[in-house]
């Protein structure tokens, strides 16, 4: 089997969002299968398969069009291992007949409890306990094969990356789509084996996804790609990058450019805020990120189990409790300053309302020059050779001021909405803990 392009990669980082895609043997034969009695992919068999990814219905046949439009031998892969449960779902391609060559692909996050909270303890874990099972498979499913690929979209990114540094004598090239980093703590158990194998990955992300910039990045290569949207979930959907990409003739993407500066800027108070909780002494990032995994995987997962993802908010809450009073010599019924433990984590809310305040006075300073442009536009007694192209010149002035009031209108929207996040946060976990401290 040849190496596949990063498209036919990233093909099947989609392909794995769709819950029927184990049910067949070759990529030829599942796309039959959801043909219509004209030969094409039928809608209403597509709705049916059970798309993740937030993958509509219409996303679905066009992606699947794509597989269509492959080449013969992409078609005639066939899934030879595969797994989907305990968080994770993985399918092992390989050609009929190779005993040696095969491409191992992750899905992202599914909708689970428990695989959103994975995400987060990669903070502080060496290893989580989905990494694992990763490992598991490319090891012993996967260990007839001595030449892998691997590849995935999100956590599926970081999965592939993960298996390429544990089994460093059987993966060859790693392709990770928008897939998080490692924490301190995994850097540090595999440093060694990441330098390593560092040169074999490439991390490919949207321009602005916010799911790559989380924890420490070990690909050798990254870049980055214009992606054709900038709402929350178009940011980070592997449909969307797909749709975002260029590929040359070999398949390989083409349109490379540079990362969003204001995803950026996110990137390093990510990295600062990460520092911050790692330096709590006593393993006190085991205790801060537990108390994250659950209320991150009760806002994310699909799952709607109240109690039980009020019961490990609760658990959780109640470990930051029990560390705070052990790390201070408090006794549980004694009240506590919180602020001792809080001042170090935080963002300068005043600040940020300050930084509003200045913002929003560019933008009257500026709407008010684009008022008085237009009114020179009326007030100016123009002479018949010159009126057309003064008039266009102080209309493209215009253009330029709009255009400027609404990119600054919505870094201002976004700015009240972080400080209202964190401000809400921040509070509902001082009563957390207070409530777990009581108890």
């Amino acid at each position: 089997m040849s190496e596949l392009s990063e498209r036919e990669l990233l093909l099947l980082s989609n392909y794995l969002y769709i819950d029927e895609c184990t049910q067949y043997g070759t990529v030829g034969e599942f796309l039959d299968s959801t043909r219509n009695s004209a030969g094409n992919i039928s809608y209403d068999k597509v709705s049916g398969l059970g798309l993740g990814g937030c993958m509509t219905t219409e996303e679905g046949c066009d992606l699947l069009h794509e597989m269509d439009i492959s080449s013969d031998e992409f078609k005639n892969l066939t899934v030879t291992r595969s797994i989907d449960e305990g968080g994770i779902r993985a399918l092992c391609f390989a050609a009929s007949g190779d005993d040696s060559n095969a491409t191992v692909v992750f899905r992202g996050t599914g909708g689970s409890y428990e695989a959103w909270a994975d995400n987060i303890r990669g903070e502080y874990m060496p290893d989580t306990k989905m990494q694992k099972l990763a490992d598991d498979f490319v090891r012993y499913d996967c260990g007839i094969y001595d030449n892998i690929t691997v590849s995935g979209h999100s956590k599926g990114g970081n999965m592939s990356q993960f298996v390429t540094v544990t089994n460093p004598d059987r993966v060859q090239r790693c392709v990770s789509f928008d897939g998080q980093g490692f924490g301190r703590n995994s850097i540090s158990a595999y440093k060694p084996q990441m330098r390593e194998v560092s040169g074999r990955i490439k991390s490919i992300s949207a321009h602005n996804d916010y799911v790559n910039i989380l924890l420490g990045c070990i690909a050798g290569e990254c870049v980055y790609v214009k992606n054709i949207r900038n709402d929350a979930v178009g940011r980070h959907s592997s449909y969307s990058l797909l749709k975002s990409c260029e590929f040359d003739e070999e398949g390989n993407i083409s349109n490379t450019c540079g990362q969003d500066l204001l995803t950026a800027v996110l990137a390093g108070d990510i990295a600062k805020t990460v520092a911050l909780i790692d330096r709590l002494p006593e393993k006190g990032n085991v205790s801060v990120s537990e108390l994250l995994a659950s209320g991150t995987a009760a806002l994310l997962s699909d799952e709607f189990d109240n109690e039980y993802e009020k019961s490990r908010a609760l658990e959780a809450a109640s470990g930051v409790g029990n560390y705070v009073t052990a790390l201070f010599g408090l006794k549980s019924e004694e009240p506590y300053d919180l602020s001792i433990v809080t001042d170090s984590v935080y963002i300068d809310v005043n600040g940020l309302g300050n930084a509003l305040i200045k913002f929003r006075s560019v933008h009257e300073a500026m709407v008010k020059i684009s008022d008085r442009l237009l009114e020179l536009r009326h007030m100016l007694n123009y002479k018949a050779a010159s009126r057309l192209a003064v008039d266009m010149i102080l209309k493209r002035q215009e253009s330029v001021l709009k255009s400027e009031e609404g990119k600054l209108l919505l870094f201002i929207k976004a700015l009240e909405d972080i400080t209202c996040l964190y401000t809400s946060c921040e509070n509902e976990l001082v009563t957390c803990i207070n409530e777990a401290v009581i108890v």
